[in-house]
């Protein structure tokens, strides 16, 4: 897995819907009706992360839920970081 150039991040950003770039990372934040259906989502995202071997930071405040995604063996983003994003920009965030 190689790190990806500055093109070819700009090139796949329009895809990573609802993400913001943070320097070398993505970063995407979801409010929650309650505690407990935050961290539903969150454990569905986990069930991706461990499919993928990929652990990004994952943060839970309340009702809020924040991932912050990078490769941080090869100090940057990655096809799998876009991939992964688009997966779990597919679960269901309205229950």
């Amino acid at each position: 897995m190689s790190k990806l150039s500055e093109p070819e991040i700009l090139a796949r950003l329009p895809m990573a819907r609802g993400w913001d770039r943070h320097g070398d990372m993505l970063v995407r934040t979801w409010q929650f009706p309650s505690f407990r259906r935050a961290m539903e989502f969150l454990n569905q995202v986990a069930v991706v992360l461990e499919k993928h071997d990929h652990y990004p930071d994952l943060i839970v405040s309340y009702r809020s839920v924040r991932i912050e995604i990078s490769t941080h063996d090869v100090g940057g983003l990655t096809d799998q970081d876009f991939s992964i994003i688009a997966t779990i920009n597919e679960l269901p965030t309205d229950r």
